[in-house]
This record gives C-alpha cells, sequence and structure tokens, in this order.
C-alpha cells in the first residue's frame, strides 16, 4: 500500500491546547515583508504619534501579541514622549516559530 497523504496535528491550531497568557502591543503596519524588525508600542495612539513623525501617517496600525510581557520605556532619540518597547521585536506573520525573547506576531 502506498499512502495517499500526510496528516499533521496541531493542538494550538485546532483549539485542543489552552493559550498561555498573551501580551499585547502595536506596530505601524508598513507591509513590509515578514518577519521584519519593529518598534512595538503599548497603545494604538503612541503608535499613531510615532507613525506621524516618521511620515507613515496613512499606515495602519496593527495589534502584535507575545508569549513574553512587553517592557516599555519612554523615548529618548529625537522623539520625545513616545512609549515603546525596550527592544525591536522581530514581527512574524503568525505563531509559527520558535520562541526566543523579542519575538511577536500579528494578531
Amino acid at each position: 500500500m502506498t499512502p495517499l497523504f500526510v496528516s499533521q496535528v496541531c493542538d494550538w491550531c485546532d483549539g485542543l491546547a489552552a493559550p498561555e497568557t498573551l501580551h499585547t502591543g502595536y506596530i505601524v503596519w508598513r507591509a513590509r515583508a515578514l518577519p521584519s524588525m519593529e518598534y512595538v508600542f503599548p497603545s494604538p495612539e503612541e503608535a499613531r504619534k510615532w507613525g506621524r513623525a516618521r511620515g507613515f501617517d496613512q499606515a495602519p496600525i496593527r495589534p502584535v501579541q507575545s508569549l513574553e510581557p512587553f517592557r516599555w520605556r519612554r523615548s529618548s532619540g529625537s522623539l520625545k514622549d513616545v512609549t515603546l518597547a525596550d527592544h525591536l521585536y522581530e514581527i512574524h506573520p503568525d505563531r509559527r516559530f520558535a520562541p526566543q525573547p523579542h519575538r511577536a506576531w500579528v494578531a
């Protein structure tokens, strides 16, 4: 006999595994190929403020999720009074990537 197809099971995809605590942040979506390194913000308003200052007025704001909590800090560069994550995050299109620090996916 010859097998006709191969099937794989993903407990997360099938809803069988309980999700861990997910942490949410927001990015300015610049439609770059993923994965890409992006700044993550604690709210859509903070992301919009940064986007306007950088000339991305029309770019949509997208939520991202991470298994690890984001650590927020105040900006220290040319744009003051913006809160963002303390590191750039590698943003993936979905949750299927090797877990490492400073990685998130588009929600």
